[in-house]
């Protein structure tokens, strides 16, 4: 496990990535209620009931329509954040922008946050991550934010899912540098001290960063000495309940 003091700034600032983004698309979200029109054009897009059938109807130009459910879903998530908190369409809509743009990975990551975290609907969430992992499989973002997402799951976490997440998104070119120890530390966390040992050991014989290895040497000796000592508590402490906001 991640000492103390290191984990909660490490994982503070994992927090602070998913704030910012949350900061960024509330300001996009109050522009976009500002400058677009009314709701008219956002219950329009509404009626199609798949990303294919708008695709169809764009008549040529899906970029431009994905450009619009773009500012329609940020329209709509800051409408229903400033007024009821209700957002029984948000799925849909990400669904359809998805759709018209497959790789638009920002869109996947805002999406699933704002309907865990906001929504209240983790499956709806887990749905819309899923179809960007199907769409994207080799995406190392998307696997890194699909282990984060299980990581910070309101109501409890689920450290196997987050852990096995983040082993993908270590393998991938484009996976975040902390993969490498967000993968190791989620299996430990998880109780799984046997593969979590695997992973520090890869931490410490491949990764150049000094302070890396350092700490992967010292979680090696932590679970070490749980094991012959049989008190798993050693190397495995209870992480509270996180809750990630998504704010104005």
């Amino acid at each position: 496990m991640i000492g103390g003091s290191t984990a909660q700034r490490r994982v503070a600032r994992a927090w602070v990535v998913a704030l910012a983004a949350g900061v960024l698309a509330a300001q996009m979200a109050s522009i976009a209620h500002r400058a677009l029109p009314g709701p008219a054009p956002l219950e329009e897009l509404t009626y199609y009931p798949s990303g294919q059938h708008v695709r169809a109807a764009a008549l040529g130009y899906p970029d431009a329509a994905a450009d619009l459910a773009w500012l329609r879903a940020v329209q709509y998530y800051g409408e229903h954040r400033k007024s009821d908190n209700r957002f029984v369409k948000m799925e849909h809509i990400f669904d359809i922008l998805t759709t018209l743009a497959p790789r638009f990975t920002a869109a996947y990551v805002f999406g699933a946050f704002a309907l865990a975290q906001e929504g209240d609907d983790f499956p709806a969430a887990e749905r819309l991550m899923h179809k960007g992992l199907e769409l994207n499989p080799r995406s190392g973002r998307l696997a890194f934010e699909m282990g984060f997402l299980y990581y910070v799951r309101p109501g409890g976490r689920e450290l196997v899912r987050a852990s096995e997440y983040f082993e993908q998104a270590s393998r991938q070119p484009d996976g975040p540098p902390q993969s490498a120890r967000f993968a190791p530390f989620t299996r430990q966390q998880s109780g799984n001290l046997a593969v979590s040992y695997e992973l520090w050991t890869q931490v410490y014989e491949n990764s150049g960063n000094p302070a890396l290895r350092e700490m992967a040497e010292r979680e090696m000796r932590r679970i070490r000495r749980a094991q012959e000592t049989g008190r798993t508590e050693i190397a495995v402490q209870p992480l509270p309940t996180p809750r990630v906001l998504i704010r104005h």
